[in-house]
């Protein structure tokens, strides 16, 4: 085979370059251009949901209930008489009143460390007056119940002798009680309802009659029914130790009723006792420049007596 001619063949490949599919001739590493390079675009991140928690609710406190306090009574303004012994006037609501219409009620209260107490009976009966003459007493006041020949209804310790008889648990209402004096130490007994029950009476003075008003602990102790309203003579003991006697002169006050407002009353009574009332309630007091006569209605045989200073 014959050569071709150079001028032909620099032709033929000439020509073969520009077919397609033709072989490429590189370009030089200097002139080839640098690839564009797109670049992938960060992914921004999806802010992970942070749970953003609700705060729990702060409970509202339940509101705890505060019982609200009984109001302590003020203290009654005590007037002192003597030595050992004081007055006072207790204003008193009148039952099934709604217009606050108010009864006074006189006491007086007895320091036991300084006055002392008898208990008086010789068989005649006297006039609140004539008692306070005869007795020369700082204050007389009405005893327990008596009968028509003016013996005493109940037990009676004179001076360390005991007269009477015990009262018929048939006849009493309510819890009998005695006021009683050893070595002059005062006390009240709820007879059957504390650690004493009198057998023997060893006292130096002793008064029984009935009902208790208040047991120990200024619990009322009449049964809570009321019955009919009566003038009222009550003995009684305060928290301290005081002796407090108080005379209701009218009709105010049935038994029940009665031990329901000593109970209430700003006297700070720990237990007190009825003693007679109706006509016979009673008292006098003549202590200083005080003179005061509440008479009963009906000549009394039996009194306590007070002498200040005792």
């Amino acid at each position: 085979m014959r050569s071709l001619p150079p001028a032909i063949l620099l032709l033929l490949i000439a020509l073969a370059a520009c077919r397609p599919g033709g072989v490429e001739t590189p370009l030089p590493v200097t002139d080839r251009p640098a690839p564009t390079r797109t670049a992938a675009p960060s992914a921004t991140p999806t802010a992970s949901a942070t749970a953003t928690l609700t705060p729990t609710a702060t409970p509202t406190p339940t509101a705890t209930f505060t019982p609200t306090p009984t109001p302590t009574p003020t203290p009654p303004a005590w007037r002192a008489l003597a030595p050992g012994i004081s007055e006072v006037e207790v204003a008193a609501p009148i039952p099934d009143r709604d217009d606050g219409a108010t009864f006074t009620v006189y006491a007086v209260r007895i320091d036991p460390a300084r006055a002392s107490f008898r208990v008086m009976w010789d068989g005649l009966a006297r006039s609140m007056a004539d008692w306070q003459a005869l007795t020369e007493a700082e204050v007389v006041v009405n005893g327990g119940f008596f009968s028509g020949d003016n013996r005493p209804v109940g037990r009676l310790v004179m001076d360390g002798e005991m007269v009477g008889w015990p009262l018929d648990p048939e006849a009493r209402i309510g819890v009998p009680g005695l006021f009683a004096v050893l070595d002059g130490q005062p006390e009240i007994y709820a007879l059957g309802r504390s650690t004493y029950t009198p057998r023997g009476m060893r006292f130096d003075w002793a008064v029984e009659s009935y009902p208790m008003l208040l047991l120990p602990g200024r619990q009322p102790a009449y049964p809570p029914t009321d019955g009919e309203a009566a003038r009222r003579t009550v003995i009684g003991m305060d928290g301290e130790g005081r002796v407090v006697i108080l005379v209701v002169d009218g009709a105010i006050f049935s038994l029940a009723g009665l031990s329901r407002w000593l109970a209430a009353s700003n006297l700070n009574l720990d237990v007190a006792l009825n003693l007679d009332g109706g006509r016979s309630s009673g008292m006098a007091v003549r202590a200083g420049d005080r003179s005061i006569l509440i008479p009963a209605y009906v000549p009394l045989p039996v009194v306590i007596a007070v002498d200040a200073g005792g």
